[in-house]
């Protein structure tokens, strides 16, 4: 330790020295940042790594104590949980629509929001009141504030989540129905169709395939092919989806060919995309005239004017 001391100050008095220090530190510390980025990118987009870690979370023993946990808010959820029943059906609706597909979901999400309302007042009052010359009334409405973010912020996320996850499936939803209609006309049942685009897109687009697979799992349980179709509708609550099962549960009532039923469909849906960047591409230019108006407009009129005002000042 004395000798780091001593060469630490011999550097520090040799001007050179300490640059070179001071280089090769930053040197040093950026090689360990880059290092650990590449090792976390490595982590989290290796498909092997997370399946594995999926593989792992599903051990019994992880399973028990989330079991405990839930049995415990349960004993308590008369606390945090509302009673209005339409209410619990539109937020259930609404988790399954962010993927949360759990039977405690419902559960966890009161129970995060009532750990928010209780935890962020108490840290806002903390630190406000470790912080010298903050007022009472200050205090008062920041602990009000924590507590609206805590009883909003789990529904604003969640919202966020569904936008992404239906914009998610929205997108893969056009080349899964593609690979169906040619699964399909290559003389495979709806099952093992569904089956080979799940695997398909699999590594691509994993949400899509998940809930593709969930309703190829509830098929093999023995439930019916039109509960397990609803319940993807109701899973996802994208507009697509829900035409396409209309069609195939229509399809399968009056006997007509599903084949062609997803063909036809196929071309509806790519109709609907085309007139959709048609109206798009119509509103572009509505769009662009308050920008070329508060932005263009005046620098145009300055070009132009400013000439002529010169020329009125010199006479």
């Amino acid at each position: 330790m004395d000798f780091l001391m001593r060469l630490l100050t011999e550097l520090l008095e040799n001007r050179q020295g300490s640059e070179w220090g001071v280089v090769l530190i930053v040197s040093g510390a950026v090689f360990i940042l880059v290092l650990a980025l590449i090792s976390l990118f490595d982590v989290f987009l290796d498909p092997v790594r997370s399946r594995f870690k999926r593989e792992k979370n599903t051990d019994p023993i992880s399973m028990i104590e989330s079991n405990n946990i839930s049995e415990k808010l349960r004993k308590y959820s008369r606390v945090f949980v509302p009673s209005n029943k339409s209410l619990l059906q539109r937020t259930t609706m609404r988790l399954h629509h962010g993927g949360f597909h759990g039977r405690n979901s419902l559960l966890h999400y009161y129970a995060l929001r009532m750990l928010l309302i209780i935890l962020l007042p108490l840290l806002v009052l903390i630190v406000m009141g470790l912080t010298p010359g903050m007022k009472g009334e200050t205090i008062f409405q920041s602990a009000l504030a924590a507590i609206a973010i805590g009883y909003v912020g789990p529904s604003f996320v969640l919202d966020k989540l569904i936008a992404n996850r239906q914009k998610t499936l929205r997108r893969a939803f056009p080349d899964a129905l593609d690979l169906l209609v040619v699964c399909s006309e290559a003389g495979l049942s709806l099952d093992s169709a569904m089956q080979k685009v799940a695997a398909e897109i699999g590594i691509s687009q994993p949400v899509l395939a998940d809930e593709l697979d969930m309703v190829i799992a509830e098929t093999r349980a023995g439930i019916d092919r039109h509960k397990a179709l609803q319940s993807l509708v109701e899973r996802t609550g994208v507009e697509d989806i829900r035409g396409l099962v209309s069609m195939l549960s229509q399809s399968m009532r009056f006997g007509t060919g599903i084949a062609e039923t997803l063909k036809v469909y196929s071309e509806e849906l790519r109709d609907r995309r085309t007139q959709a960047a048609e109206e798009m591409a119509a509103k572009i230019g509505l769009k662009l005239i308050f920008p070329l108006a508060m932005c263009l407009l005046p620098a145009f009129m300055i070009v132009i004017m400013a000439p002529a005002v010169i020329i009125f000042k010199k006479l």
